[in-house]
């Protein structure tokens, strides 16, 4: 097919969706015409994967959580064999739990994180607490019984 055509194509639609390989079988031409034709526009290169980029860890929390009745959130991705939420980004791997803590927080955990509530894996922000945190809540209850 004609420069022409691979260059309309190009223009019509999101060139970082189109793939070079996609639009050569789909014009009958190789591969490296579309390459030249994408390079002599000044077109973007495909995004492989078509997934937008995410810009922060935090973003990428609600992007994986979503709420449930009661005031919880529940995570809706990957999860370890214990079925503890837990987070891969940009080669970091931490527990949502962390996230959400630091989110609610505002600095980093001690020790582990645990939700305070009874919903299962719970990784409401509200709901997480630290080591330093559950010793605090078990020594004002050890102050009230006395």
């Amino acid at each position: 097919m004609s420069y022409e055509a691979v260059a309309r194509a190009l223009r019509q639609g999101d060139p970082r969706n189109l793939s070079d390989l996609a639009l050569a079988a789909e014009h009958g031409c190789s591969v490296g015409m579309v390459a030249r034709v994408r390079a002599e526009l000044h077109l973007p290169a495909y995004a492989r994967g078509k997934r937008p980029t995410v810009q922060s860890l935090e973003a990428v929390f609600w992007e994986r959580s979503r709420p449930v009745p009661g005031g919880h959130r529940e995570w809706t991705a990957q999860t370890a064999a214990s079925g503890t939420p837990v987070l891969s980004w940009r080669g970091q791997h931490v527990t949502a739990g962390r996230v959400a803590f630091k989110m609610a927080q505002g600095r980093e955990p001690e020790g582990q994180v645990r939700p305070t509530c009874t919903f299962p894996h719970c990784v409401e922000p509200a709901c997480q607490a630290d080591r330093l945190m559950r010793e605090a809540a078990r020594a004002s209850l050890a102050e009230v019984a006395a």
